[in-house]
Formats: structure tokens, C-alpha cells, sequence
């Protein structure tokens, strides 16, 4: 039989024009050099379209041609029951179509020659290709939304991730990328305030997803100096030992128990030697001897009394800082006091003061109010059964209704502890910090 055979030879854009006998082919055999040019198998790729490119197969010189198809089955084989409407050229790369939207898809690629007496010969197979254009799905990252201090622990998720990338400053800015994990500890700046922390997911294909959250720092720095420092917090959480205790009068009080009263002084850490205070009776922590202090609790509220080393590191200006976590407490607040002896602590938003302005570091730098008179514009809701009140910056302070010239009390503020002494008998006397505003 005399049949016509149009050979392209690829690449010379010429058209030969062959008449060839036909004869039964032996075995014609698979294709020869076949792989792809735009993958490497089974590594995922954004690449959508995929080249593949092939040879004649060993001991022919011209072939009818090739029937190829892209699948996703992992074998096939070309017969001639199959082959109707299946691509067919003679040439030597064949090129997909564009696979969009595909979330790591395996593609083959399958081949067998025709000879020129139309024989099908061996069938071959290349893959898997694997195309992904689809980001990691389902990211997530959460926080709590209050922290109190720089450490924060990240619970992570997304779909198909391989890789994470997490910034304090931008998404992909100062970081490097690591393994996926879904938990993560993380450290954001330690300053107060709203902090963002930006984080990418990346899969096998390089296709990124970004997601952030907010997270919020919240402490107060309580700065302190050699020897006594006379001091309060007025944050939200109150840490106990044992038992666990009730502050009265302030509402939003979290209660932490800690195995120890020093986990509550860590930033100071070696550099005390004691700790005072007093609700009806003295109580006492002592960092050498944990066991023997009956110091329970420490809270709002209440005023303590802590003596610094003098081979503590001070800054430059002569402090060290006690930071205590937490939301500051809103000002609706009161303080019980009983008759005869209060240690308490200030929990008013800004220092009063009265004369010249304090030249001294209060906590978080609050805004000062000049008044005319503490007693009647600081301690107004407790001034019917006030005695006397005494406090310590770097010497004893005190004020006394009773004979104001010879007080030397200037001011009130954060961070600082207070004596109050109440009229024997009173009851339900309150303080309010913020009552005189």
C-alpha cells in the first residue's frame, strides 16, 4: 500500500512531502528523551501551563506521528480503540492548556508513537506535575488580646502551609521565613500600647497568605530607687498564694495565683531584700526565706514597702523598675479603709501637687493637676475621718488637717504608697482617688 505522509520536522518550518510503502512495524518502541521544560516532577509550581518535550523513538528515523494527551491518571495506554479525537502531530513538544485556580493538582503526560504503518507503539508517561496557583487556605492567627510584658504566645493555622514568616513591622519586613508550626512564641516590643504582628504562609509552590492581629501591652513601670521606697500599682490583677483572697471595691480585679510572691517582683529580681505590707496586721516577704513570709497576696489598692541593694543596676537617673501586669482600673473604684492604720495605694490617673511642680519619676509619666489644698482635693472623700497621712519619696512625707504648716506633703501620685489613719469609730469611710475631680 502507497500512502502519503506529511512530516513536520520541528523546528525548519519545512513541509516534506513523503510516499512511503507501508510494512508492519516490530515493536516500534517509546518515545526517547521525554521530560518536561517548564517542571520539575512532582515539586509544586505556580507555573500553569506545562511543556513537554521528547524524541523519536531508538532506531526510527520517521514516525506518522504522536498521540499525547495531559491527564490526570497516573498510566495510560494509546490502542487503537482509544485513540479517536486524541491530540496527534508529528512533532517534538506539546505544550497544555492554562490550569487556573488549582490547589496542587497532579498532571501526566502520556505519549505513544505511530509508525507509517500506523502502528502504536509503547505508551509513556511523565509525572506527577504538580500546578498550585491557590494561597495557603484558611489562615489564622490569634493572640490574647491583653499581654503584659514583650512575650506573647501566637496559636497559627492554614491550610497546605509549609512555611511561616512572622513581623513586628510589615508583612515579609525584618524576619526570616521558618517551618510551619501552630504554635509559636513570639516578642513584640516592649513598649505599652496596640502592637500588630504581621505573618505570611507560604506552600511548597512559593503562593503566600497574609493575615495579622492585634494584640495590647499593658503593665506599669514603677520606678524605685536605693534603700525604702514606699510604692503601689494600679493595675487589675492581684497574684495570691494559697488561698485566694477578696479586694474589695474594685470590680474588674483578676485574680492570679502564683506559686510565689517574688514571681510578681521578677523584673527586680535579686536586687531587694525585702518586702512589707499591711492590711490588719503587718505581713511580710522575704526573698531568702519564701516559706517563713506570710505575705499572701499582692494587689491594688494597697501600699508596700520594698528596700532596693545598693549593688542593684541603676540607670543613669538612679532607678530601677518594678513592671506589674495589667489594665489600668477605671476610676469608679474605691479603697475600704477601717479605723486606726491604712497601707494603701494610689490609684488616681494624675499626680496633685501643690506649690511648685514635683521634680521626681512617677510610674508612666502621668499628668500633674496643681491644687490649692491636698486634703480637700485628693483625700475629699475620706477627709471627714482623716487624721493624718504619711508617705516617702526619698525622705518621710506627712500631712496633717489639723496643723497644715507644719506639713510637708506636697503632692500625690502613681506608684506611690500612702499611711492613712481614720478616726476610731468611722465607718464605711472610702477612698476615692478620683472623687475630688
Amino acid at each position: 500500500m502507497i500512502r502519503p505522509l506529511f512530516f513536520i520536522r520541528y523546528f525548519t518550518f519545512s513541509i516534506i512531502c513523503l510516499f512511503v510503502t507501508s510494512q508492519n512495524a516490530l515493536g516500534i518502541g517509546s518515545v526517547e528523551q521525554l521530560r518536561s521544560t517548564s517542571h520539575v516532577i512532582n515539586a509544586p509550581s505556580t507555573q500553569t501551563q506545562i511543556r513537554v518535550t521528547w524524541q523519536i523513538p531508538e532506531g526510527y528515523t520517521q514516525v506518522n506521528g504522536y498521540y499525547y494527551a495531559f491527564d490526570n491518571n497516573q498510566t495510560h495506554t494509546f490502542t487503537e480503540l482509544n485513540t479517536n479525537g486524541i491530540n496527534f502531530g508529528n512533532y517534538y513538544e506539546a505544550v497544555s492548556e492554562n490550569y487556573l485556580d488549582v490547589d496542587d493538582v497532579a498532571y501526566y503526560f502520556h505519549i505513544a508513537a505511530e509508525d507509517v504503518s500506523e502502528n502504536i507503539g509503547t505508551t509513556s508517561t511523565i509525572g506527577p506535575i504538580r500546578i498550585d496557583t491557590i494561597a495557603p487556605r484558611n489562615a489564622l492567627v490569634s493572640t490574647p488580646s491583653v499581654i503584659y510584658n514583650d512575650a506573647v504566645t501566637l496559636a497559627l493555622g492554614a491550610t497546605n502551609a509549609t512555611d511561616m514568616h512572622i513581623s513586628n513591622i510589615a508583612y515579609g519586613t525584618a524576619g526570616t521565613w521558618e517551618s510551619y508550626n501552630t504554635s509559636r512564641q513570639w516578642t513584640v516590643s516592649s513598649e505599652k500600647g496596640i502592637k500588630t504582628i504581621y505573618v505570611q504562609f507560604r506552600d511548597d509552590a512559593g503562593n503566600i497568605s497574609n493575615i495579622s492581629t492585634t494584640t495590647k501591652v499593658a503593665y506599669q513601670r514603677i520606678p524605685l530607687h536605693v534603700g525604702w521606697n514606699l510604692i503601689s500599682y494600679a493595675t487589675n490583677r492581684c497574684f495570691y498564694v494559697g488561698a485566694k483572697p477578696n479586694i474589695e471595691g474594685i470590680d474588674e480585679i483578676v485574680y492570679e495565683q502564683v506559686t510565689d510572691i517574688g514571681k510578681v517582683l521578677g523584673t527586680i529580681a535579686n536586687n531587694y531584700s525585702i518586702v512589707h505590707g499591711f492590711d490588719t496586721q503587718p505581713k511580710t516577704y522575704n526573698p531568702l526565706n519564701p516559706i517563713a513570709s506570710n505575705m499572701t497576696y499582692i494587689a491594688p489598692g494597697y501600699g508596700y514597702w520594698i528596700k532596693i541593694k545598693d549593688s542593684a543596676p541603676f540607670d543613669t537617673k538612679g532607678y530601677i523598675y518594678l513592671d506589674i501586669g495589667g489594665e489600668t482600673i477605671d476610676s469608679t473604684h474605691y479603697i475600704p479603709l477601717t479605723s486606726g492604720w491604712n497601707l494603701v495605694g494610689y490609684t488616681g490617673e494624675n499626680v496633685r501637687y501643690t506649690g511648685t511642680v514635683p521634680n521626681i519619676l512617677f510610674m508612666d509619666s502621668p499628668e500633674k493637676t496643681s491644687v490649692s489644698n491636698l486634703i480637700t482635693e485628693a483625700f475629699c472623700s475620706i477627709s471627714d475621718n482623716l487624721l493624718i497621712v504619711q508617705g516617702f519619696d526619698t525622705e518621710p512625707r506627712s500631712i496633717n488637717p489639723e496643723n497644715a504648716i507644719a506639713s510637708n506633703m506636697k503632692y500625690v501620685g502613681p506608684g506611690f504608697g500612702y499611711w492613712i489613719k481614720i478616726k476610731d469609730g468611722a465607718q464605711n469611710v472610702q477612698l476615692n482617688w478620683n472623687a475630688c475631680d
